[in-house]
Protein backbone atom coordinates (compact mmCIF):
# COMPACT_ATOMS: atom_id res chain seq x y z
CA UNK A 1 0.00 0.00 0.00
CA UNK A 2 0.91 3.51 -0.94
CA UNK A 3 0.15 6.28 1.40
CA UNK A 4 -0.96 9.38 -1.30
CA UNK A 5 -0.10 12.87 1.13
CA UNK A 6 -0.94 16.11 0.06
CA UNK A 7 0.38 18.79 1.63
CA UNK A 8 -1.45 22.39 3.06
CA UNK A 9 0.87 24.82 3.22
CA UNK A 10 4.06 25.68 1.10
CA UNK A 11 6.08 27.80 3.62
CA UNK A 12 9.19 26.75 5.13
CA UNK A 13 8.31 23.63 7.28
CA UNK A 14 5.94 22.42 4.38
CA UNK A 15 9.62 22.26 2.59
CA UNK A 16 11.00 20.52 5.88
CA UNK A 17 8.46 17.59 5.42
CA UNK A 18 8.79 17.78 1.96
CA UNK A 19 11.97 17.21 1.99
CA UNK A 20 11.65 14.29 4.59
CA UNK A 21 9.49 12.56 2.34
CA UNK A 22 12.56 11.33 0.44
CA UNK A 23 13.09 9.11 3.08
CA UNK A 24 9.77 7.85 3.57
CA UNK A 25 8.60 4.40 2.50
CA UNK A 26 5.38 3.59 1.39
CA UNK A 27 4.24 7.19 1.02
CA UNK A 28 4.60 9.64 -1.12
CA UNK A 29 3.59 13.62 -1.45
CA UNK A 30 1.53 14.19 -4.64
CA UNK A 31 0.06 17.36 -4.19
CA UNK A 32 0.19 20.82 -2.63
CA UNK A 33 -1.36 23.96 -2.40
CA UNK A 34 -1.08 27.63 -1.08
CA UNK A 35 -2.72 30.76 -0.71
CA UNK A 36 0.52 32.34 -2.41
CA UNK A 37 0.14 30.25 -5.45
CA UNK A 38 3.40 31.14 -6.65
CA UNK A 39 5.11 29.48 -3.81
CA UNK A 40 3.21 26.54 -4.41
CA UNK A 41 4.51 26.44 -7.86
CA UNK A 42 8.03 26.56 -6.10
CA UNK A 43 7.72 23.56 -3.65
CA UNK A 44 5.76 21.58 -6.49
CA UNK A 45 8.38 21.70 -9.17
CA UNK A 46 11.14 21.14 -6.67
CA UNK A 47 9.31 18.16 -5.27
CA UNK A 48 8.07 17.12 -8.62
CA UNK A 49 4.31 17.16 -7.12
CA UNK A 50 1.03 18.76 -8.36
CA UNK A 51 -0.60 21.99 -7.82
CA UNK A 52 -3.61 22.00 -6.35
CA UNK A 53 -5.84 25.38 -6.91
CA UNK A 54 -7.38 25.19 -2.97
CA UNK A 55 -7.90 22.68 0.06
CA UNK A 56 -11.31 21.83 -0.89
CA UNK A 57 -10.27 20.06 -4.17
CA UNK A 58 -7.74 18.26 -2.02
CA UNK A 59 -10.47 16.52 0.25
CA UNK A 60 -12.51 16.13 -2.65
CA UNK A 61 -9.88 14.14 -4.24
CA UNK A 62 -10.59 10.61 -3.94
CA UNK A 63 -6.86 9.52 -4.53
CA UNK A 64 -5.41 11.59 -1.66
CA UNK A 65 -5.27 9.69 1.39
CA UNK A 66 -3.95 11.77 3.67
CA UNK A 67 -3.08 15.67 4.21
CA UNK A 68 -0.31 17.39 5.89
CA UNK A 69 -1.10 20.23 7.42
CA UNK A 70 2.07 23.04 7.40
CA UNK A 71 -0.44 26.32 7.30
CA UNK A 72 -0.40 29.29 10.30
CA UNK A 73 -0.98 28.39 13.88
CA UNK A 74 -4.18 29.78 13.60
CA UNK A 75 -5.62 28.07 10.88
CA UNK A 76 -5.00 24.21 12.17
CA UNK A 77 -8.08 23.81 14.28
CA UNK A 78 -10.46 24.64 11.65
CA UNK A 79 -8.45 22.62 8.13
CA UNK A 80 -8.01 19.63 10.72
CA UNK A 81 -11.73 19.50 11.21
CA UNK A 82 -12.91 19.71 7.51
CA UNK A 83 -9.93 17.04 6.72
CA UNK A 84 -11.90 14.47 8.62
CA UNK A 85 -14.73 15.47 7.83
CA UNK A 86 -14.10 14.73 4.61
CA UNK A 87 -12.41 11.51 5.76
CA UNK A 88 -8.64 11.75 5.55
CA UNK A 89 -6.08 11.26 7.96
CA UNK A 90 -4.22 14.04 9.04
CA UNK A 91 -0.72 14.70 9.90
CA UNK A 92 -0.90 18.49 11.36
CA UNK A 93 1.94 20.88 12.63
CA UNK A 94 2.23 22.12 16.28
CA UNK A 95 0.68 23.49 18.05
CA UNK A 96 -3.12 22.03 17.82
CA UNK A 97 -5.03 25.46 17.99
CA UNK A 98 -4.44 28.54 19.92
CA UNK A 99 -7.07 28.39 22.83
CA UNK A 100 -8.18 25.13 24.82
CA UNK A 101 -11.84 25.92 23.75
CA UNK A 102 -10.38 25.18 19.88
CA UNK A 103 -8.37 22.33 20.65
CA UNK A 104 -11.49 20.57 22.58
CA UNK A 105 -13.75 21.31 19.22
CA UNK A 106 -10.68 19.23 17.74
CA UNK A 107 -10.79 16.74 20.03
CA UNK A 108 -14.54 15.95 19.76
CA UNK A 109 -14.42 15.80 16.20
CA UNK A 110 -11.47 13.17 16.11
CA UNK A 111 -13.62 11.14 18.59
CA UNK A 112 -16.09 10.69 16.03
CA UNK A 113 -14.10 9.53 13.24
CA UNK A 114 -11.65 5.74 12.59
CA UNK A 115 -8.93 8.29 10.74
CA UNK A 116 -5.26 8.67 12.06
CA UNK A 117 -4.57 12.19 13.49
CA UNK A 118 -1.09 13.03 14.40
CA UNK A 119 0.85 16.02 15.76
CA UNK A 120 3.91 17.57 14.39
CA UNK A 121 6.57 16.60 17.71
CA UNK A 122 9.28 15.00 16.16
CA UNK A 123 11.47 15.23 18.83
CA UNK A 124 10.11 11.71 19.89
CA UNK A 125 11.70 10.50 16.71
CA UNK A 126 14.95 12.15 17.54
CA UNK A 127 17.82 10.00 18.51
CA UNK A 128 18.97 10.43 21.26
CA UNK A 129 15.09 11.04 23.32
CA UNK A 130 13.41 7.83 22.31
CA UNK A 131 16.39 6.45 24.19
CA UNK A 132 16.45 8.89 27.12
CA UNK A 133 12.83 8.31 27.57
CA UNK A 134 13.32 4.27 27.72
CA UNK A 135 16.31 4.74 30.03
CA UNK A 136 14.08 7.15 32.27
CA UNK A 137 11.37 4.45 31.92
CA UNK A 138 13.82 1.52 32.84
CA UNK A 139 14.36 3.16 36.30
CA UNK A 140 17.76 4.13 35.03
CA UNK A 141 18.19 7.27 36.73
CA UNK A 142 16.49 6.35 39.93
CA UNK A 143 13.84 9.06 41.48
CA UNK A 144 14.44 11.60 38.81
CA UNK A 145 14.77 14.74 40.64
CA UNK A 146 14.92 17.67 38.09
CA UNK A 147 15.55 18.34 34.13
CA UNK A 148 16.53 21.59 32.68
CA UNK A 149 16.87 22.31 28.88
CA UNK A 150 17.15 25.04 26.32
CA UNK A 151 15.64 25.40 23.13
CA UNK A 152 17.04 27.21 20.40
CA UNK A 153 14.46 28.66 17.23
CA UNK A 154 15.26 30.43 14.45
CA UNK A 155 13.96 34.02 14.56
CA UNK A 156 10.10 34.09 12.78
CA UNK A 157 9.94 34.69 9.18
CA UNK A 158 6.65 36.62 9.36
CA UNK A 159 4.51 39.00 11.23
CA UNK A 160 1.79 36.28 12.49
CA UNK A 161 4.32 34.42 13.99
CA UNK A 162 4.30 36.87 16.79
CA UNK A 163 0.70 37.78 16.99
CA UNK A 164 -0.66 36.39 20.00
CA UNK A 165 -4.14 35.17 17.84
CA UNK A 166 -2.24 34.22 14.61
CA UNK A 167 1.08 32.51 16.32
CA UNK A 168 1.22 32.98 19.70
CA UNK A 169 4.56 33.97 20.53
CA UNK A 170 7.63 31.82 21.34
CA UNK A 171 6.10 29.87 23.68
CA UNK A 172 3.11 28.66 21.74
CA UNK A 173 4.86 28.80 18.79
CA UNK A 174 8.13 26.99 19.81
CA UNK A 175 8.60 25.87 23.40
CA UNK A 176 5.50 23.76 23.02
CA UNK A 177 7.55 21.49 21.16
CA UNK A 178 9.16 20.78 24.55
CA UNK A 179 6.21 21.07 26.70
CA UNK A 180 5.12 17.65 24.41
CA UNK A 181 8.75 16.72 25.42
CA UNK A 182 8.48 16.99 29.54
CA UNK A 183 4.84 15.86 29.35
CA UNK A 184 5.59 12.65 28.02
CA UNK A 185 9.15 11.81 30.04
CA UNK A 186 8.36 13.05 33.16
CA UNK A 187 4.34 13.57 33.68
CA UNK A 188 1.24 16.00 33.96
CA UNK A 189 2.15 19.04 35.32
CA UNK A 190 1.09 20.45 38.27
CA UNK A 191 2.26 24.17 37.97
CA UNK A 192 3.70 26.80 35.88
CA UNK A 193 5.97 30.09 36.22
CA UNK A 194 7.25 32.20 33.39
CA UNK A 195 9.05 35.15 33.21
CA UNK A 196 10.67 36.76 29.94
CA UNK A 197 9.48 39.37 27.56
CA UNK A 198 9.90 41.09 23.96
CA UNK A 199 13.99 41.56 24.84
CA UNK A 200 15.46 41.61 20.89
CA UNK A 201 12.49 41.60 17.91
CA UNK A 202 10.56 44.20 16.59
CA UNK A 203 7.66 42.04 16.05
CA UNK A 204 7.58 40.50 19.48
CA UNK A 205 7.50 44.36 21.12
CA UNK A 206 4.74 45.68 18.50
CA UNK A 207 2.17 42.85 19.61
CA UNK A 208 3.74 42.39 23.12
CA UNK A 209 4.80 38.91 23.02
CA UNK A 210 7.41 37.35 24.56
CA UNK A 211 11.14 36.50 22.23
CA UNK A 212 12.67 34.86 24.77
CA UNK A 213 10.79 33.17 28.45
CA UNK A 214 12.06 30.80 31.32
CA UNK A 215 10.11 28.33 32.18
CA UNK A 216 9.51 26.26 35.48
CA UNK A 217 7.02 23.07 35.67
CA UNK A 218 6.46 21.09 38.25
CA UNK A 219 5.18 18.08 37.54
CA UNK A 220 2.88 15.55 39.46
CA UNK A 221 5.45 12.77 39.65
CA UNK A 222 7.56 15.32 41.73
CA UNK A 223 10.03 16.63 38.84
CA UNK A 224 11.09 20.02 38.19
CA UNK A 225 11.87 21.33 34.77
CA UNK A 226 13.48 24.67 34.19
CA UNK A 227 13.24 25.43 29.87
CA UNK A 228 14.59 28.43 28.47
CA UNK A 229 13.37 29.18 24.91
CA UNK A 230 14.42 31.89 22.77
CA UNK A 231 14.30 33.05 19.06
CA UNK A 232 17.36 35.06 18.95
CA UNK A 233 19.80 33.05 19.45
CA UNK A 234 21.08 33.00 15.90
CA UNK A 235 20.92 29.29 15.58
CA UNK A 236 18.37 26.01 16.09
CA UNK A 237 18.18 23.02 18.40
CA UNK A 238 18.24 21.89 21.85
CA UNK A 239 20.00 20.97 25.13
CA UNK A 240 18.03 19.05 27.56
CA UNK A 241 20.52 17.33 31.20
CA UNK A 242 18.01 15.32 33.61
CA UNK A 243 19.32 14.56 36.95
CA UNK A 244 17.64 11.20 39.28
CA UNK A 245 18.69 9.51 42.57
CA UNK A 246 20.92 6.81 40.55
CA UNK A 247 22.09 8.89 37.86
CA UNK A 248 21.99 11.97 35.32
CA UNK A 249 21.69 11.83 31.79
CA UNK A 250 22.60 15.01 29.14
CA UNK A 251 22.07 15.94 25.54
CA UNK A 252 23.22 18.70 23.90
CA UNK A 253 22.28 18.72 20.33
CA UNK A 254 23.68 22.28 19.88
CA UNK A 255 27.42 21.25 20.46
CA UNK A 256 27.49 17.47 19.01
CA UNK A 257 25.45 15.17 16.59
CA UNK A 258 26.10 11.34 16.03
CA UNK A 259 28.42 11.98 12.53
CA UNK A 260 30.89 14.59 11.35
CA UNK A 261 32.05 15.24 7.67
CA UNK A 262 34.53 16.67 6.13
CA UNK A 263 35.12 18.07 3.42
CA UNK A 264 37.48 19.95 1.32
CA UNK A 265 35.24 22.43 -0.16
CA UNK A 266 32.96 22.81 3.13
CA UNK A 267 35.30 21.93 6.08
CA UNK A 268 33.60 20.24 9.00
CA UNK A 269 30.07 19.40 9.26
CA UNK A 270 27.77 17.49 10.49
CA UNK A 271 23.87 16.04 9.79
CA UNK A 272 21.57 17.68 12.30
CA UNK A 273 19.27 15.01 13.89
CA UNK A 274 16.22 16.89 14.26
CA UNK A 275 16.10 17.53 10.77
CA UNK A 276 17.61 14.54 9.23
CA UNK A 277 16.11 11.87 11.59
CA UNK A 278 12.87 13.61 13.13
CA UNK A 279 11.06 15.08 10.72
CA UNK A 280 11.38 12.08 8.78
CA UNK A 281 10.64 9.34 11.61
CA UNK A 282 7.64 11.32 12.44
CA UNK A 283 6.31 11.10 8.72
CA UNK A 284 7.08 7.18 8.53
CA UNK A 285 5.13 6.63 11.39
CA UNK A 286 2.61 8.27 10.24
CA UNK A 287 2.36 6.63 6.98
CA UNK A 288 2.87 3.17 8.71
CA UNK A 289 -0.09 4.00 11.09
CA UNK A 290 -2.50 4.64 8.14
CA UNK A 291 -1.14 1.10 6.28
CA UNK A 292 -1.79 -0.52 9.60
CA UNK A 293 2.03 -1.33 10.11
CA UNK A 294 2.79 -0.06 13.11
CA UNK A 295 3.67 -1.93 15.97
CA UNK A 296 3.40 0.77 18.73
CA UNK A 297 1.96 4.14 18.77
CA UNK A 298 4.85 6.62 19.28
CA UNK A 299 3.55 10.07 17.64
CA UNK A 300 1.56 12.60 19.88
CA UNK A 301 -2.19 12.40 19.23
CA UNK A 302 -4.92 14.61 19.51
CA UNK A 303 -4.90 14.32 23.66
CA UNK A 304 -1.22 14.90 24.08
CA UNK A 305 -1.31 17.83 21.38
CA UNK A 306 -4.14 19.42 23.58
CA UNK A 307 -1.75 18.73 27.04
CA UNK A 308 1.11 20.47 25.23
CA UNK A 309 -0.70 23.69 23.99
CA UNK A 310 -2.52 23.97 27.98
CA UNK A 311 1.02 23.64 29.44
CA UNK A 312 1.96 26.32 27.00
CA UNK A 313 -0.84 28.77 27.53
CA UNK A 314 -0.51 28.60 31.35
CA UNK A 315 3.31 29.50 30.70
CA UNK A 316 2.13 32.56 29.04
CA UNK A 317 -0.61 32.97 31.38
CA UNK A 318 2.51 32.75 33.98
CA UNK A 319 4.63 35.46 31.62
CA UNK A 320 1.17 37.98 31.46
CA UNK A 321 0.23 37.99 34.79
CA UNK A 322 3.45 37.64 37.16
CA UNK A 323 2.01 34.64 38.83
CA UNK A 324 2.49 30.93 39.44
CA UNK A 325 0.10 29.23 37.57
CA UNK A 326 -1.38 25.58 39.19
CA UNK A 327 -3.54 23.37 37.05
CA UNK A 328 -6.51 21.80 38.62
Amino acid sequence: MTVNVALIGAGRIARVHANAYRGVSGGRLVACTDPVEAAARSLAKDFDIEVAPSMEAILDNPDIDAVLIASPNALHPDQTVAALKAGKHVFCQKPIALTLEEADRVVAEAATVDRILQYGFMLRFTPPMPQLRQRITDGELGTLIATRAAVFGWEPTGDWFYDPAQGGGVILDTLVHFADLILWLFGPAEKVYTDGGAYVLDGAKRFGSPDNATVQVRHSTGVVTSMYVTWTAGHGNFTIETYGSAGSAAVDLVSSQITRTFSRDKGFGFPDLVWDYGYRGEQQHFVDRIAGTATEVIGGGVVEARDALALCLAAQRSLDEARVVTFP
